[in-house]
């Protein structure tokens, strides 16, 4: 097989099938492609991940919290009944039933109120990060399977052209046998190669196997319906377009990152309630009025009984559980605090290593390019002379597995690229986003 035609082989293979999809719902009519692209493929995994209905129940739940943050500020409407039973004067005593309702509404509380909305308010901000994390995550795990699978598709076709090469070669042997030509060690050598080759295409189907198996449970569709490597990079590409140096790379992670910006809405929350907590020991004030009717025993009568005043709290003593909430909020803070430095740390070096490892395999790939071009000029040199009777078998069989080694890294080096283009789309939350009139979630059949 020539080098062009190698190129030819491959390119078909990584560009794939592009066959007519059965999507599983309805939800999925509308795309008007005939294959299962790299962006498309990566938002249909944002939007049915079942982690990501666990990250947007949890920001419901964040807004719940500042609903209840919010009620602080509005009036306060409760019903109540007693009775009481007691002296009435200096020689009697006396039965009192009393029921009504009691309106609050608070006039100050040094801020109370504030800071717990704002820490409500952060919460909602943190879990939206972290829903966007989730989406991400998601995306990244069927990308990955994706090009796992167009890798493997690659690599079989390049194994089954060793195959077909050697049963050639085995029938040309046993051909060779009977007159001499060749001996029962050639013939032992043809059918190990040939072995070792159906051994490695089992080995490649398990792996596109594999991916193909999580491609249908994150998207539903049938693996064969994947668009080749070359629409792949060209999703990437454009995903990754305006990152052009390292110093991009660390600065769009550091700013669009979601993990980092859940980090720091967390570290605002609980300033926030640092605050609160530090403010606990100030007063309330509140505007009460009471309407009530109260039932005396003595003139066995309902009496309507109103009230309307202004209500001051202070804690004076709490056996220093104020101390210990403030102690405890200061605590939380500065351990979140680490929590981000730490994490930008990490993903700025994260950032880094991967786009410089994305130009060394860029220049690895072109190198190795060339490797496969001298090795096919090699394995067609030893072909000549072995046809002229001066070469050996061993030593065309040796060019052979040489040139297709030389094939098989060009493959895996173009990966490897594709993959650490993944990472700094994943680092950078380039990853595309839901559909807007997807709904929250579409369901996994």
């Amino acid at each position: 097989m020539g080098f062009d035609r190698f190129h030819l082989v491959l390119g078909r293979a990584l560009s794939g099938l592009c066959l007519v999809v059965t999507a599983p719902a309805a939800a999925f009519a509308a795309q008007p492609e005939t294959c299962l692209s790299f962006e498309h493929a990566l938002r249909i995994a944002a939007e049915r991940a079942p982690e990501v209905a666990g990250a947007i129940a949890r920001q419901d739940e964040a807004a719940a919290d500042y609903r209840e943050a919010e009620s602080l500020r509005l009036p306060q409407l409760s019903t109540f009944g007693r009775t009481a039973s007691g002296d009435s004067g200096l020689t009697g005593s006396q039965i009192e039933n009393q029921v009504g309702l009691r309106l609050s509404q608070r006039l100050w509380d040094f801020g109370d109120s504030h800071y717990a909305m704002a820490a409500a308010s952060s919460s909602i901000e943190q879990r939206a990060h972290e829903l966007r994390a989730q989406q991400i995550d998601a995306s990244g795990r069927l990308a990955d399977a994706y090009l796992t699978h167009l890798e493997a598709d690659a690599m079989i076709n390049v194994v089954a052209e060793r195959r077909d090469y050697f049963e050639r070669q085995r029938a040309a042997v046993q051909s060779l046998l009977t007159t001499g030509g060749a001996t029962r060690a050639d013939r032992a050598q043809i059918e190990a190669r040939l072995a070792e080759a159906e051994a490695d295409a089992l080995e490649l189907g398990f792996m596109r196997d594999r991916a193909a198996t999580r491609i249908r449970e994150y998207t539903g569709f049938a693996p064969d319906a994947l668009c080749g490597a070359e629409a792949a990079e060209q999703d990437l590409a454009r995903a990754l377009r305006g990152i052009e140096t390292v110093h991009d790379a660390v600065d769009h992670t550091l700013t669009r990152n979601p993990g980092i910006a859940a980090q720091a809405e967390a570290v605002r929350g609980l300033d926030a309630q640092r605050e609160r907590a530090r403010r606990s020991r100030l007063p309330v004030i509140e505007a009460v009025g009471i309407a009530s009717w109260v039932y005396d025993d003595f003139s066995e009568t309902w009496d309507a009984r109103d009230r309307v005043g202004i209500d001051l709290s202070v804690p004076l003593l709490t056996g220093e559980a104020l101390q210990a909430r403030g102690e405890r909020a200061v605590a939380r803070m500065e351990q979140q605090e680490s929590g981000l430095r730490s994490l930008q740390r990490e993903l700025r070096e994260q950032a880094e290593i991967v786009f410089r490892r994305s130009i060394s395999l860029q220049a690895q790939l072109v190198r190795r390019e060339a490797v496969a071009r001298s090795q096919y000029e090699y394995f067609d040199a030893i072909s000549g002379e072995f046809e002229f009777g001066l070469g050996t078998l061993p030593d065309l069989v040796d060019a052979r597995l040489t040139y297709e080694r030389a094939e098989l890294d060009v493959i895996g080096a173009r990966f490897s690229l594709l993959r650490q283009k993944l990472e700094l789309m994943g680092l950078t939350a380039r990853m595309p986003e839901p559909r807007a009139d997807a709904g929250r979630l579409t369901s996994v059949p």
